[in-house]
């Protein structure tokens, strides 16, 4: 019985966790929160499956406080990052 009540609360979390981190999604894009900035990516891009393999890219762009709640957005290249940025004021 606790090791069902352990599985389950680990899933709620898990779950939790994928929640918050999409949050911020956007139609084309995938966000990734990491210590408390916002990572933009395109869907499916090289850019995300290294990011995700690796960690934080050696060559990334931020503007600070203009994403969604007034976080740092930070992107692999600055055409996403506008692009992100763009979509975000308009909705």
């Amino acid at each position: 019985m606790k090791k069902t009540a352990l599985m389950s609360l680990l899933g709620l979390g898990l779950f939790a966790c994928v929640a918050h981190a999409s949050e911020f999604d956007l139609p084309g894009f995938v966000t990734e929160v990491e210590d408390g900035r916002l990572w933009v990516f395109k869907e499916n891009s090289a850019e995300l499956t290294e990011f995700k393999q690796h960690g934080e890219p050696a060559k990334q762009f931020t503007v600070i406080g203009a994403g969604p709640k007034g976080m740092t957005v930070k992107s692999a290249d600055q055409q996403t990052l506008d692009e992100y940025l763009a979509k975000v004021k308009a909705n």
